[in-house]
C-alpha cells in the first residue's frame, strides 16, 4: 500500500501535466452562442454583433435536427445532423447584415424551425 509521501509525490508530479493538459485545449475563437432546438423551434439570441461566433447547437428535442445559416457571404449547414440530446458547433465569422437560421430537414422549417437573426456592427467599427 502506497504511503502518504508517495501518494502527494505522484499528485506533484501529475497536477503540472493536468494544467498543460488543460491549457492546450483549443479555445472557440470570439463569440460563443447558445442554440437550443426543439419541435419545431429555435431558442438563441435575435441580434448578435459581427465577427468570429461559434453557434453552440444543442438538441433538447425528440427528434432529430439540424442548423444552417444563410446571409451575407455565409451559407453554411452544421457538418451532421444533431440527434435527440446530442450537441454540435459550427463556427462562422457573422458580417453585419439579415440572416436567416433555419432547420433544413424535412419539413421543419415550415413548422416553425425558422429564426430571422440580425447581425450589428462591433461597436467602434
Amino acid at each position: 500500500m502506497p504511503t502518504r509521501h508517495a501518494l502527494f509525490a505522484a499528485a506533484l508530479v501529475l497536477l503540472p501535466l493536468n494544467a498543460a493538459r488543460a491549457t492546450e485545449e483549443p479555445k472557440p475563437a470570439g463569440a460563443a452562442v447558445e442554440v437550443h432546438l426543439s419541435e419545431y423551434a429555435i431558442a438563441m439570441p435575435k441580434t448578435l454583433p459581427a465577427g468570429p461566433t461559434t453557434f453552440q447547437i444543442h438538441n433538447d428535442g425528440v427528434k432529430t435536427h439540424s442548423f444552417k445559416i444563410e446571409g451575407p457571404g455565409i451559407d453554411q449547414l452544421h457538418d451532421k445532423p444533431v440527434k435527440p440530446t446530442e450537441t454540435g458547433t459550427l463556427q462562422v465569422t457573422l458580417q453585419p447584415g439579415e440572416y436567416k437560421i433555419y432547420c433544413p430537414i424535412g419539413n421543419h422549417s415550415a413548422k416553425g424551425m425558422t429564426l430571422p437573426l440580425t447581425v450589428t456592427a462591433k461597436p467602434g467599427s
